[in-house]
């Protein structure tokens, strides 16, 4: 059997933690890619003995439930495992300008401010903790090519969902169906309608999605409702919970 899979460390929305944040990771022979890392995402990688293992990190956007963890896993891997220069996990996002607004308006209160093994102050920059890169083609070895592709969350906000070549589709946080009919889709959601919606609601995908599409789609970022939906009987694929795992 292909030992490749992808295993979910959290399912659930930012206003739902019980669930934890919204986050998996790609595992190869020799590589793992986090996708988002929201603050419950490290001490559940701590639990699974999986935090050291993060060799390459996606970002969908800069919301504190997808990247809250950063600090934590950043500051773990340099000063704990010591995985410096090199051995620093990758860090893709879209733009300079992602990579810009991360460092100045996310981290950089908690990690700028560093002192050196010899006792010395340090100013650290998002360099320092990880090899920042930007673009929108993810290419690790041993793992499926995956391109991160533009969507609508909240207007005005960098935002991405991430296709990988051998058919996996992730939505990231949107209002948006799916862009294409993919082989196995991880589908952000939400359960309720508003004028200012920044998911895509439970019902709009059950209205405005064919039978077939929807029994490939797995629905993640559960809030509070998804409990009380019978989402075998409305033809979805089923809701994914922690630990889920998916071979390919």
């Amino acid at each position: 059997m292909n030992k490749n899979y992808i295993k979910w460390i959290g399912t659930g929305s930012g206003l739902n933690p019980s669930l934890g944040n919204t986050s998996f990771f790609v595992r190869g022979a020799d590589r793992t890619l986090l996708v988002d890392c929201g603050f419950t995402v490290p001490p559940e990688l701590i639990k699974l003995k999986k935090l050291n293992e993060i060799t390459d990190i996606v970002l969908t956007h800069i919301h504190a439930d997808h990247i809250g963890g950063l600090e934590s896993l950043g500051f773990m891997n340099y000063f704990f495992f010591k995985n410096r220069g090199d051995a620093r996990p990758n860090l893709y996002v879209g733009t300079d300008d992602f990579a810009q607004i991360l460092w100045e308006n996310s981290l950089s209160g908690g990690m700028k401010n560093i002192q050196s093994d010899k006792n010395e102050s340090q100013k650290a920059t998002l360099d320092t903790y990880f090899k920042v890169r930007t673009g929108t083609k993810v290419c690790v070895p041993g793992l499926p090519v995956a391109t991160l592709f533009p969507t609508l969350h909240v207007q005005g906000l960098e935002n991405y969902g991430v296709s990988f070549d051998n058919g996996i589709w992730y939505s990231g946080d949107t209002v948006e169906l799916p862009q294409k009919d993919p082989g196995l889709i991880f589908q952000d959601c939400q359960f309720y309608e508003t004028n200012s919606d920044v998911h895509i609601s439970y019902e709009k995908l059950k209205r405005d999605l064919p039978e077939d599409v929807r029994a490939k789609m797995h629905l993640v970022h559960l809030g509070e409702g998804w409990n009380k939906k019978n989402v075998r009987a409305d033809n979805f694929a089923g809701f994914v919970m922690p630990g889920d795992k998916f071979y390919f």
